[in-house]
């Protein structure tokens, strides 16, 4: 399977109305597109501007196929009256053959990842209803401990959160060209499921149990924790965000 994220920033007060044309418009595309598997949109909470659409493939060569055949610069054409404007502009004819500066879009960040271990079955008390949150951590690994790291995720994560009240889905992916990042997501039938689950320290309990293979310079600050006391993050630090999911659908 293959995961990929295009990232966007929304003007303000426009994201109901993405929300509304990825739901009719977007989702619709993509469901007659071989190889895929699902499409949702979904708005970070802490940077409510920025939305992601993410879809999964059975392949990376059916989202390759898609990115190829036209059809994802002409829905990425019909959203931009949704997304914020840069800073800068460029010089065009009009209508009335009168020269006009126009706004440049922002430009959407694409990423791709290869899902390497995933548990897409809900749990048996669980109804099969669109996940409402996602929660997404971002790891950078020690160079050479994906493997241990995958090994990790598949005999500890999975077996933790498949217990755990309300999650849904989880996946591992790694980052194509970039064997020490790796992205941990999950779903879950609510934001408060998602909290519960952190707040219970299952989470900080997990991330301990996979140190060995963590960063060497996050490594290094925990160490040094230990004898200062708190320090600043460091850039290889683990990140979680936390999405509402807008609109999504499961292709068969």
């Amino acid at each position: 399977m293959f995961m990929r994220l295009v990232q966007v920033k929304v003007k303000d007060g426009q994201t109901e109305g993405l929300q509304h044309h990825y739901r009719q418009r977007i989702i619709v595309a993509l469901e007659g597109i071989p190889g895929c598997r699902y499409a949702g949109l979904m708005k970070s909470v802490h940077h409510p501007e920025e939305c992601i659409s993410l879809t999964l493939w059975d392949s990376e060569a059916d989202a390759e196929a898609y990115e190829r055949n036209g059809l994802f610069t002409t829905l990425l054409d019909e959203t931009h009256p949704f997304l914020l404007e840069s800073s800068e502009s460029r010089l065009q004819l009009s209508k009335d053959l009168t020269l006009e500066y126009v706004p440049i879009p922002e430009e959407p960040v694409v990423s791709s990842y290869p899902v390497s271990t995933r548990s897409d079955v809900p749990a048996p008390q669980q109804e099969r209803r669109g996940p409402m949150w996602v929660r997404i951590v971002s790891l950078k690994l020690r160079p050479g401990r994906l493997e241990e790291f995958e090994e990790l995720y598949r005999e500890q994560v999975i077996p933790t959160l498949r217990n755990v009240k309300g999650c849904r889905y989880i996946y591992l992916a790694k980052r194509s060209g970039k064997m020490d990042e790796v992205l941990s997501v999950t779903s879950w039938e609510s934001k408060e499921d998602a909290e519960n689950y952190e707040k219970s320290g299952l989470f900080a309990r997990l991330l301990e149990s996979q140190q060995g293979t963590l960063s060497e310079l996050y490594r290094w600050k925990l160490e040094e924790q230990k004898l200062q006391g708190g320090l600043a993050a460091t850039s290889e630090d683990p990140t979680v965000e936390h999405f509402d999911m807008l609109a999504g659908k499961a292709f068969k």
